[in-house]
């Protein structure tokens, strides 16, 4: 394989509890029981749109634009502070890097806030490219956003490897043709044994991916 694309939140970022919370707070904070599935159905679709579907599903009367600002002010503060990397990222991206080998990062996340964390953990440098849903206008479901990172690094799909935690994105990426590795995700348990079976390769954390064996990287 000659590129990968990443995920952000949940892939190389152990951000998702803090996303969980972020959505369950909104619910609970208006006196709503947060349904067990409300981070797994935003997750691959962008902040923006899953404001607004949880304001619309619930009824809520607040103003998606203000309740999205918050969100964007809340998260932004705990990437630059609180969040890590998930175990093994770092080496297994200078691994990469060092083998010249073409990176992406492809995410629901919002531009600001991907460049922030990016630029705080010294990762920028590390991607020729950057793309969110949001740019592209559909979430994770459809591999567009995948198959225009390829385009960016300049590869056709069968010679990239996306790297994904949810279970929408890697289906999406193995109908487009390209090679899967599911992450494990702690706020995700229903669907890691579908990951299991569905990813060409699944992994706990990036040590395991260093673990093997080296033609990955080719």
């Amino acid at each position: 394989m000659n590129g990968y694309i990443f995920d952000l939140d949940g892939t190389l970022l152990d951000s998702m509890p803090f996303w969980q919370k972020q959505l369950d707070d909104l619910l609970i904070e208006r006196g709503i029981t947060p349904p067990d599935d409300l981070l797994d159905r935003t997750k691959t679709i962008g902040l923006e749109s899953a404001t607004g579907m949880i304001l619309q599903e619930f009824h809520l009367p607040d103003d998606p634009a203000l309740v999205y600002q918050q969100f964007e002010r809340n998260m932004a503060k705990l990437y630059c502070s609180v969040i890590p990397l998930k175990p093994g990222v770092q080496q297994f991206l200078d691994k990469l890097a060092a083998a010249r080998v073409p990176m992406a990062v492809a995410t629901a996340t919002a531009r600001p806030l991907v460049e922030q964390v990016l630029q705080y953990h010294n990762l920028t440098d590390y991607f020729q490219s950057v793309l969110t849903v949001a740019e592209v206008g559909i979430g994770k479901h459809d591999p567009r956003i995948f198959t225009a990172s390829a385009q960016r690094l300049g590869l056709p799909p069968q010679q990239c490897v996306v790297l994904e935690d949810s279970l929408k994105a890697i289906r999406s990426a193995n109908t487009a043709g390209f090679q899967t590795i599911a992450v494990y995700e702690e706020t995700n348990p229903v669907e890691q044994p579908a990951l299991l079976q569905e990813a060409k390769v699944y992994i706990h954390d990036f040590r395991n991916l260093l673990q093997i064996n080296e033609d990955i990287f080719e």
